[in-house]
């Protein structure tokens, strides 16, 4: 039996599969084969039998020949006495079972003659030559014609035999080019996509039981290999999206730390600029002094201090610059947030032109907050000065807004009526040196952010529906702890 040794698979209980048909069809092989052989033996003996026995009577037949011609050669030259004397010498010659069944009488007859030797037998015995003659030539023919029935039979039984080997060969090809051929072309299709990268199975129905397991392993293969490819894929994505993520926060980093030399850049700038700003501004300081010991219009007077308020904090925010305290943070103060507010803005509308107003607009029940005051008044500088340059001299309004929320925050809200942020901005966010104007740094915006995000707070920037830009300061702001006690 023939048997397909197989990978090992927990699956199936049997490891060795025999291969059912190609046994069935050698074992009719075989034993058609010999049969056919023995069959042809068997005539091919019978045949030679008949042509044996053909040889003999033609052996006899021509011994029976040579007796009537020598005996009428002798009565011819010697007479009958001598044709009596031969006919007894050849008979004598004779073997024992020289004639057949049917020409013994003919023989008897010719011995007893010969055995006289009396020529007036002469006559008898050509009589009883030519019955003998004609009994053999009887059985002859009748050997002949048993042997060409025996031909007849033999030519039939090899047509038979080879009739039935073609159509037996002709059912195996057919099989073989269904079940076996078929079925291995369609796997070497599969394997020649499998080159190209598809992943293509095999039909494992038509299949002989004895490739099928070739199959069901082709087609467990290509599974896994399936995914394998899949896992490969999914690697290389998460791969190139690992890159891409590396890739960006290095560009990120290089962009951070190209900020940081431009900020680095920037305070020794602003150390220096601030360092030539200080006497500037104390003599500016001892002026506003000197006029208000001079003038007695009260009004004038308000205005002064205002100003001379504005110049100590200046002047503050220089020694900071110069002490290397940029960024440090500045102590809390409780304030009222809306009178520190107001104060800024009534200085402010003396730098503003005429067609633009500002209105301010301020929760009655805000109540006290903790905060850095020059940091508020810088932070909200800023966004006032960017709306005054946002409306470029054109008629329009800025609104300064203070509410308080019910989260704990305040917030502080400014808003003009020009033209609005552009989009890049809205999308990107706050970012260090990146203006739409220009004559603008970018760093406004980025202080301010940068303030609100020192007290816990967070910046909204956006566009209102009827035009303009609102930013929006959301910082967090506790009641006092007396208040929070007895609330």
């Amino acid at each position: 039996m023939a048997m397909l040794g197989l990978p090992k698979d927990d699956s199936s209980p049997s490891r060795r599969i025999p291969f059912a048909p190609f046994r069935t069809i050698g074992i009719l092989l075989v034993q058609f084969v010999v049969f056919a052989l023995l069959l042809l033996g068997v005539l091919l003996v019978h045949t030679n039998q008949d042509l044996s026995t053909l040889k003999t009577y033609t052996a006899n037949m021509i011994r029976i020949a040579e007796i009537n011609r020598d005996c009428s050669e002798a009565w011819k030259q010697h007479g009958a006495a001598a044709a009596m004397q031969v006919l007894a010498v050849d008979l004598q010659h004779l073997p024992p079972d020289f004639a057949a069944a049917g020409e013994q009488p003919q023989l008897r007859r010719l011995q007893t003659l010969a055995a006289r030797g009396n020529p007036a037998d002469l006559p008898q015995v050509f009589a009883d030559l030519s019955a003998w003659n004609l009994a053999a030539h009887l059985h002859g023919r009748g050997l002949v014609l048993a042997a060409g029935h025996d031909s007849r039979y033999t030519l039939i039984g090899s047509v038979i035999a080879l009739v039935a080997f073609m159509i037996f060969v002709i059912v195996t090809l057919i099989f073989f080019r269904t079940r076996i051929l078929s079925p291995l072309r369609r796997l070497q299709g599969a394997m020649y996509s499998l080159e190209l990268g598809a992943f293509q199975r095999v039909d494992e129905g038509r299949a002989d039981p004895g490739i099928t397991p070739l199959l069901r392993y082709y087609n467990q293969m290509v599974g896994r290999l399936e995914e394998l490819e899949h896992q490969r894929r999914r690697y290389l994505q998460d791969l190139q999206r690992e890159v891409h993520e590396a890739a960006s926060t290095l560009m990120a980093q290089q962009a951070a730390m190209a900020r940081s030399e431009r900020m680095a850049a920037v305070g020794e700038a602003a150390a220096a600029f601030a360092h030539e700003l200080r006497n500037p501004l104390a003599g500016l300081q001892v002026g506003c002094a000197n006029l208000r010991r001079e003038i007695t219009d009260g009004e004038l007077d308000a205005r002064l201090a205002l100003m001379e308020e504005e110049l100590r904090r200046v002047s503050r925010l220089l020694d900071q610059q110069l002490r290397g305290a940029r960024h440090a943070h500045e102590s809390g103060q409780w304030v009222q947030p809306g009178e520190v507010i107001e104060a800024l803005l009534n200085l402010l509308r003396y730098q503003l032109p005429p067609e633009i107003s500002l209105r301010f607009d301020v929760d009655a029940q805000l109540g006290p907050c903790m905060l850095p005051v020059d940091q508020l008044r810088q932070a909200l500088l800023n966004l006032v000065l960017n709306a005054r340059q946002a409306l470029d001299d054109r008629p329009g309004e800025i609104l300064v807004e203070l509410r308080r929320r019910d989260d704990g925050r305040i917030s502080l809200q400014v808003a003009d009526s020009g033209p609005g942020f552009p989009p890049t901005l809205l999308r990107d966010g706050i970012r260090p040196f990146a203006t739409g104007r220009e004559q603008g740094t970018g760093l406004g915006l980025a202080m301010v952010r940068r303030f609100v995000r020192s007290l816990g707070g967070e910046v909204k920037l956006a566009n209102r529906p009827q035009g303009g830009a609102t930013v929006t300061l959301l910082i967090p702001c506790p009641p006092p702890l007396e208040e929070s006690t007895h609330g």
